[in-house]
């Protein structure tokens, strides 16, 4: 292989993101193979844009792969040519392409928003569409940027500002919101029989998910789907 873009994931297990990828790591010739662009997550750093610990001994085997692969890559001979990428919340998809998890979720809860729109949580998080991803990606290919790892998101919005901005955009008016606290959300998950996993109690403890993060402009690309209004308007 000349490059690779590595962008295969694994949810329900842990082989996937950590043993295979590894396993394909290790086959690539620095001779050979002039670039690696690799696929994480945000999900697994600080906001100082460093691994945190809880992604490994809270994650789930998604997180928690990924997090150990990461902390592998500095010790395979191809590294000098890796570029790891680490997405925030990804949406896009449309009639030929397919739907991100998050863009599956507003598209599913899209008529429940006359409700939705009047509850809200204290979180905040940076969000990027599928199709800057692709930009960024041919863009690393060919180009040498000046560093080796990049949190991938347009700027942060709260998730009550989200919310509002997809109401509006459906045409839901939002005039005032309920807050939603972590200790009722555990409840309603004991009154549902639902077990929350230690990843997703820490998420709701953590709430802002906020990174020293690019996005294609910053690598001076043309986008145009930088506002939540922009991204809807392509699902």
């Amino acid at each position: 292989m000349d490059y690779v873009i590595h962008l295969a994931a694994e949810w329900g297990g842990h082989e996937g993101n950590l043993d295979y990828t590894l396993e394909l790591f290790k086959l690539l010739d620095p001779a050979q193979c002039q670039k690696v662009v690799y696929f994480s997550t945000a999900s697994i750093l600080g906001t100082d844009n460093h691994p945190v610990p809880e992604a490994e001994t809270l994650g789930t085997h998604y997180i928690r792969g990924k997090y150990q692969m990461f902390k592998k890559i500095p010790e395979l001979k191809i590294y000098p040519n890796v570029v790891t990428l680490f997405p925030s919340w990804v949406l896009g998809g449309d009639k030929t392409h397919p739907y991100s998890h998050a863009a599956s979720g507003i598209l599913t809860l899209r008529r429940w928003l006359w409700l939705i729109r009047y509850i809200t949580v204290d979180a905040s998080f940076h969000f990027i569409h599928a199709k800057d991803l692709a930009r960024i990606a041919a863009h690393l290919l060919v180009n040498n940027p000046a560093g080796k790892e990049f949190v991938l998101g347009n700027a942060p919005i709260t998730a009550s500002a989200f919310l509002r901005e997809v109401c509006s955009f459906y045409g839901q008016k939002v005039s005032w919101q309920i807050p939603i606290s972590l200790t009722l959300v555990k409840t309603l998950a004991a009154i549902t029989g639902r077990r929350l996993h230690p990843w997703d109690i820490y998420c709701l403890e953590k709430r802002h998910f906020i990174y020293q993060a690019a996005n294609a402009e910053t690598f001076g690309l043309k986008s145009g789907l930088t506002t939540v209004k922009e991204v809807l308007e392509t699902l």
